[in-house]
């Protein structure tokens, strides 16, 4: 079982393998990907390929204003290593941000198997950091860890109905942990804590496996707005004959909320699916009333060949009851036919084992891996985002990540059909640093009010990389009620995490700026030693940084009426103010860059008073003639400034 090898081997040892066959790319990466690229079907999205040069892009990114915040750290990168999961989250009501984190410091016991919490209460701006909630119950039980040692944390914001004071609210963290009743593993912590109540007087309560429950590695986490919080893991039993872990045929489905003060949940063991299928993944979420909710599970079920798709459970009724499961296969008759058709026939007979394919759609196999991203929108219907790539056959097993292509997929009826669009041609799906997996991390976020979704993922585009090992996060919008998508935007472009934006992490909810503009919460990882994993990181929080999923055609229509003046003082040495005339509630962007076209400086406001001046710091420009670009829509106006 793929994700459960994967942990095993980055916790015991410090690396990891795979434990599925990947096929081997018959010519180099980036040729192949040229290739596939230039006979790839064209789609009505913009898809960044690694052929543009980055001021392609760049000169069109909607919305960027990003500062870069120090925040906690842990003794290792594999606090929120492998897949994305609910680490970050963002309380639009509360305007308050938290990141669950292990820590650093002290002996192993008291160490980075402890696991803390940092907190905004102020949009992201400012930071109280490490705030423990989790300890280990007592020393080495034979594992090679403390007992009940932390590890992979979620955590979130539990909100009471009606209430806009983070002093009255609660925050929750989830977490698996090792006490070796089903090998290293076998337990899980949760707790809670007064949001603003620092340093924190947090809950904790430990469970083990059993006789029936096996307990994993849970990657499913989420917290409703009605402050229902829910987790999901399928119950796997290690089988030391064999070194692997089997799934028993039931997943854990637990429902908790604030009793008296404190989180308390109610588990049950569902049955889903046959015992011996495989996961790769979990995901849970619901409508903003709590009530249409799905839980998504990557599963390979029929056979050997690598097909890893999602399978569904739907409620209603805010999870008393669930569906029978709902199968959405990529390949096959019943396929999906944009997926089906979108790689071209000379790159599919490349592939080993498809030499000899006879041109029949319905033949292909797909996969999705490793993780995905998962919400859900205010009518009920289920969005999920991740890589699929063609898989292997009864020629060939395994699958091919050098076609990967980041997709959404999507049902507009409440799960009965489904459609995707893709996103992305996945450059690079995986890579190294020192013995850490870096994957793509594919993410799914949402507005509040459930009509504005948002996916990102890694990829490294760095004309240097080799693999995943030089990550930017990207980004991409898509309003529901338009059925419009923004452009992709590389969030790390020039910035400090440029190339470097290591297990980058989205929150579930964003802010709402405007009615064409939200922020969207990041967080990544920066290490203490290049390439050594097992140091301890840092971790940064990526403040103001603003998309519209609005497509600009969409918005350009509005009639933008505004005029910009000349910079002042002009020439500039020091500061120089730019006064753009306008009223809009749209991004107002702008963009300064030298007579070589490289980009020097850029910021965005979201204002709708008669006039806004931009103050820019030019004591850091190089002497010389400089190009400031004002952008409202799809309207823009150039004019020159000199610096001396």
């Amino acid at each position: 079982m793929k994700k459960i090898l994967l942990f095993i081997l980055a916790i015991g040892v410090g690396g990891a393998t795979i434990a599925q066959t990947i096929n081997t790319k018959p010519v180099s990466p980036k040729a192949f990907q040229q290739q596939y690229l230039m006979e790839a079907p064209s789609s009505n999205l913009s898809v960044i390929t690694e052929q543009e040069k980055p001021e392609s892009y760049q000169k069109s990114v909607n919305g960027v204003n990003a500062d870069f915040i120090p925040i906690g750290s842990a003794g290792n990168a594999y606090s929120n290593a492998f897949g994305a999961k609910a680490c970050l989250w963002a309380d639009p009501v509360l305007n308050s941000v938290t990141f669950t984190h292990r820590m650093t410091g002290g002996t192993e016991v008291e160490g980075n198997s402890r696991v803390s919490y940092d907190i905004s209460t102020d949009g992201g701006a400012t930071w109280q950091v490490d705030n423990q909630v989790y300890t280990p119950t007592g020393p080495d039980a034979g594992t090679g860890y403390p007992d009940n040692a932390g590890r992979y944390p979620m955590g979130g914001i539990i909100n009471p109905a009606g209430n806009t004071d983070p002093a009255n609210a609660y925050y929750s963290y989830f977490l698996t942990s090792m006490d070796g009743t089903n090998n290293n593993w076998g337990a899980y912590g949760y707790g809670s804590n007064m949001l603003t109540n620092l340093p924190p007087t947090a809950t904790q309560t430990n469970l083990s496996s059993g006789d029936d429950t096996w307990r994993l590695l849970p990657s499913a986490f989420n917290i409703t707005q009605d402050g229902v919080a829910w987790y999901v893991d399928e119950s796997a039993q290690y089988s030391a004959s064999d070194d692997a872990y089997n799934y028993t045929g039931e997943i854990i489905l637990a429902k908790g909320g604030i009793v008296d003060g404190e989180i308390e949940y109610e588990e049950e063991l569902y049955g889903f699916l046959d015992a011996g299928d495989s996961f790769n993944d979990f995901r849970i979420a619901f409508t903003p009333d709590g009530q249409t909710g799905y839980i998504c599970a990557l599963v390979r079920y029929d056979g050997d060949v690598v097909n890893y798709h999602p399978v569904l459970l739907k409620t209603t009724n805010g999870g008393e009851d669930w569906s029978d499961p709902i199968d959405v296969p990529f390949g096959g008759e019943d396929g999906i036919e944009v997926i089906k058709n979108y790689i071209p026939d000379t790159i599919i007979t490349l592939m080993e084992g498809w030499e000899d394919w006879d041109g029949d759609r319905d033949e292909l196999n797909f996969m999705m891996g490793f993780d995905c991203g998962l919400v859900v929108d205010a009518m009920g219907n289920p969005y999920i985002v991740g890589m699929v790539a063609l898989g292997g056959n009864e020629n060939a097993d395994g699958w091919f990540p050098q076609l990967g292509t980041e997709w959404a997929v999507y049902s507009k009826d409440g799960g009965t059909t489904w459609d995707a669009d893709p996103l992305w041609d996945q450059i690079w799906w995986d890579g190294e640093v020192g013995t850490l997996p870096v994957y793509n991390r594919p993410q799914a976020s949402i507005s509040y009010d459930g009509k504005n979704i948002f996916y990102s993922w890694l990829d490294s585009e760095a004309d240097q990389a080799e693999e995943n090992d030089r990550p930017n996060i990207y980004v991409i919008g898509y309003d529901v009620d338009d059925d419009s998508y923004s452009e992709t935007v590389n969030v790390t472009y020039f910035t400090q995490a440029w190339n470097k934006a290591f297990m980058g992490t989205m929150s579930y909810y964003v802010f709402k700026v405007s009615d064409y503009a939200f922020e969207i919460p990041f967080i990544y990882n920066e290490f203490t030693t290049q390439d050594v994993p097992t140091d301890p990181v840092n971790f940064w929080y990526i403040n103001n940084f603003v998309l519209s999923p609005v497509a600009v055609a969409e918005i350009a229509g509005i009639g933008v009426d505004f005029t910009v003046g000349q910079n002042f003082p002009n020439p500039a040495t020091y500061t120089t103010e730019i006064l753009v005339n306008v009223k809009t509630d749209l991004p107002i962007e702008l963009s300064i860059s030298n007579m070589l076209g490289q980009r020097v400086h850029s910021d965005v406001v979201i204002s709708n008073a008669q006039a806004h001046a931009f103050r820019v710091n030019v004591s850091d420009f190089d002497p010389g003639l400089y190009l400031y670009t004002i952008k409202i829509g799809t309207q823009i106006t150039t004019k020159k400034m000199l610096v001396e």
